[in-house]
């Protein structure tokens, strides 16, 4: 019997609270972010049949739900739902798929509520960006064909087709590029060594590796890579001109003898030669 009495307060309560908060319907919107302010949204008293000559008298007015920033704001004279607030889909719902703002119209005498849910879409107000601006490779001459060298990702604010879509290389002689999809679909590069190199040919690289997103019109963002070439030990010491030396049968002078040693013949050698040379 207890038991029973409680739940009739119980119901009591819940039909207290559904008389003092009718919600007579929802109506749904579906709008591009960052629509201009005073921009309609739709005709929501049209939309959920309202008497668009007692909007006023009733107090028509929009609600959130969670007090946040008041989004869009209902015209009393036309009954159209319009644009208050900038929405930016990204500092509304970061990188979410499904973006929906939730809001109320509010009536009075007698109270009336009514849900109002804006799905707001994506659009391409973003570029791809790389964390800095020139990537710094430090590579060996040595360096095998085939090496690779991971260059990371680039980053967008938007979802789906308008974020990173994929990545191009300047075209040179020594590097392709190589780009790879994680598993929740974000695209990375490699810098993959297309011919050795050189750096007795050429000390450092400079190349532009740009990211590039799918929305239309297709946004793209650019990063500096400076790859400079570290040497190795793959030459061997070499004279700039070999000293050719001829000792005839016969030599005219101890002095031109000096002068031929001394071409050839270290500061030992050489005073050991003279040494030689007095005694004789």
């Amino acid at each position: 019997m207890g038991h029973c009495r409680f739940s009739l307060h119980c119901y009591g309560l819940a039909f207290l609270f559904l008389a003092l908060h009718p919600i007579n319907g929802d109506v749904s919107y579906s709008i591009p972010e960052e629509m201009k302010r005073g921009s309609v949204i739709g005709n929501i008293a049209k939309d959920l049949g309202l008497d668009l000559g007692r909007l006023s008298a009733r107090k028509a007015r929009i609600d959130t739900e969670d007090n946040s920033v008041q989004y869009s704001g209902v015209n009393l004279n036309t009954g159209e739902l319009i644009v208050q607030e900038r929405i930016d889909r990204e500092g509304l719902c970061a990188k979410k798929a499904s973006c929906v703002l939730k809001q109320e119209l509010v009536l009075e005498n007698p109270l009336e509520l009514h849900r109002i849910s804006i799905r707001v879409q994506d659009m391409n107000d973003n570029s791809p960006q790389f964390k800095e601006d020139s990537l710094k490779i430090e590579i060996q001459e040595s360096a095998v064909k085939g090496a690779r060298f991971l260059l990371g990702e680039a980053h967008d604010g938007d979802i789906g087709e308008n974020s990173v879509q994929g990545y191009s290389l300047q075209q040179n002689d020594n590097f392709k590029l190589n780009v790879n999809t994680k598993a929740g679909g974000r695209k990375y590069c490699e810098l993959v060594l297309d011919k050795e190199l050189d750096r007795e040919d050429k000390q450092e690289i400079m190349l532009l590796l740009t990211a590039f997103d799918g929305g239309s019109p297709q946004r793209s963002g650019t990063v500096v890579i400076h790859v400079t070439v570290l040497d190795a030990n793959d030459n061997v010491p070499v004279f700039r001109e070999s000293p050719d030396c001829c000792l005839m049968e016969q030599l005219p002078s101890p002095a031109l003898i000096f002068l031929l040693i001394t071409q050839m013949l270290t500061a030992q050698e050489l005073y050991a030669a003279l040494t030689i040379m007095t005694h004789t």
